[in-house]
């Protein structure tokens, strides 16, 4: 295990006037790696962490870990850094990854601008559980099990393949190519999905949901949505076999999808289709005080 403690001035002008005051900015790094085994699992929990999961081709999990404070003050910055403690172990199978703050009797709380940076390099079929709260994370490649609890927290996610378990307040979520048996359940956090396949089952509450394409491989798609918007873009849409119902809200989609109303009143209305071919998707949307959108063209930014 290596560790360093280095110092960096930034220098930062504050609009409107003409004095310019230093930002010392206190880091302290740690690296470490494990071997990797198999049935091993990483286990992360971020505190104002940045977290950054990819894979390589070595049988071992590679762990940079920067802990930083930032305060016009060096000496606040100094002292309040070694308030940030982190654990970095194996325990049986179990590899844990943990940064969090700790005060000791008598000690003032830290004033200064704190945060976690993690870079970890894993085997692609390496399980993560990742929890992070006031911080981002990115995970890339994985191709095994990957579960994220984040409050607070943005993730994005490309390339994943397995197993996904997302559970998050107060976030975002991006995916790309995420193909699998995928769970979500999110509230006040926007999603936005791309190139999707597998079998999704998505709850939301309050948030805004966009699927911007679909993949050859999706087998079933599952959302149930309360007080939130849910657009769905594709150019097959005719593809695919839908259920859809929202109550005291809206179902927008082209007039060639050819979507039959089962009912159609004031507070419910319900849609089914089914293409003309044996095997196809399902997707069933269900939305309580919001709306829905079917539409075939992907939209620019700022469409939606």
């Amino acid at each position: 295990m290596k560790l360093y403690i280095t110092i960096g001035l930034l220098l930062a002008a504050f609009i409107g006037t003409a004095q310019t005051s230093k930002l010392h900015v206190i880091t302290k790094r740690l690296e470490k790696s494990f071997p990797y085994r198999d049935k091993y699992e990483l286990n992360i929990e971020g505190e104002k962490a940045d977290v950054l999961i990819e894979t390589w081709d070595k049988p071992e999990i590679a762990v940079e870990l920067e802990l930083i404070a930032r305060h016009p003050d060096r000496a606040t910055a100094e002292a309040d850094v070694e308030k940030i403690r982190y654990i970095a172990k194996r325990i049986k199978n179990k590899i844990y990854l943990r940064n969090y703050i700790s005060i000791k009797e008598g000690e003032e709380k830290p004033v200064s601008n704190l945060q976690a940076r993690y870079t970890v390099r894993v085997p692609e079929n390496c399980p993560v559980y990742l929890k992070n709260y006031f911080g981002v994370a990115n995970v890339t490649n994985l191709n095994n099990r990957f579960r994220f609890r984040g409050e607070f927290s943005n993730i994005g996610m490309e390339n994943l393949r397995g197993e996904i378990d997302l559970d998050t307040r107060f976030g975002e979520i991006q995916a790309k190519a995420v193909d699998g048996q995928v769970a979500m359940d999110t509230r006040r956090t926007d999603i936005t999905l791309e190139q999707i396949a597998g079998n999704y089952n998505i709850q939301t509450l309050y948030g805004k949901l966009r699927i911007l394409s679909i993949s050859e491989g999706l087998l079933d798609l599952n959302i149930n949505a309360e007080k939130s918007e849910v657009f769905l873009f594709d150019s097959q849409l005719l593809e695919y076999g839908y259920s859809l119902t929202a109550q005291h809200g809206q179902i927008y989609f082209p007039s060639d999808l050819k979507l039959e109303f089962l009912k159609n009143t004031e507070e419910v209305k319900k849609v089914t289709f089914q293409p003309q071919r044996e095997y196809y998707p399902n997707i069933t949307i269900s939305v309580s005080f919001g709306d829905m959108h079917l539409r075939k063209e992907k939209p620019t930014s700022g469409q939606y």
